[in-house]
């Protein structure tokens, strides 16, 4: 049985941003220029190149504040909710991509964190049901994070 959040602590959910860029030198680049000056660290990265396009992929530790360095950059992004789940060792993602399988959850796509407090590792998740997998996760023993884990 996955343990329950304490009622003194809403968990803050951990917002991806996705930019949709064409594929030439320097678009990831105006992404990593927009953060600059402002409080936001990115904390994992994901760039996916196609013949035509890039999908980058990030998570910040201010949500809030990146979207606003977004919107002033004028680059056009999406948001969506991830996972963190917390790699206190190499074989914990065998663990959780063994319980997830066993549950039937789709993993869309994974990628590492750069660094977040205490140098602990951690891999952000995207699947087909994100409440699902943390209960799952959770009773698996795998410490699924939150915004207040990852923020500086």
């Amino acid at each position: 049985m996955p343990k329950s959040v304490p009622h003194s602590r809403i968990k803050k959910n951990i917002l991806q941003f996705s930019v949709f860029a064409e594929n030439k030198v320097g678009c990831l680049n105006v992404i990593t220029q927009a953060m600059l000056g402002t409080d936001v660290h990115l904390l994992g990265m994901s760039c996916l190149d196609q013949t035509d396009c890039a999908v980058i992929r990030f998570v910040p530790d201010y949500a809030e504040t990146a979207e606003k360095a977004l919107k002033e950059a004028s680059i056009a992004f999406s948001k969506t909710r991830v996972l963190v789940a917390e790699l206190p060792s190499p074989e914990d993602l065998a663990k959780i991509t063994q319980s997830l399988g066993q549950a039937e959850i789709n993993i869309h796509y994974l990628y590492p964190l750069f660094c977040r407090p205490e140098n602990r590792c951690g891999v952000v998740l995207s699947t087909n049901d994100l409440d699902l997998s943390e209960s799952v996760l959770s009773c698996y023993g795998i410490r699924v994070l939150d915004l207040d884990d990852l923020a500086r």
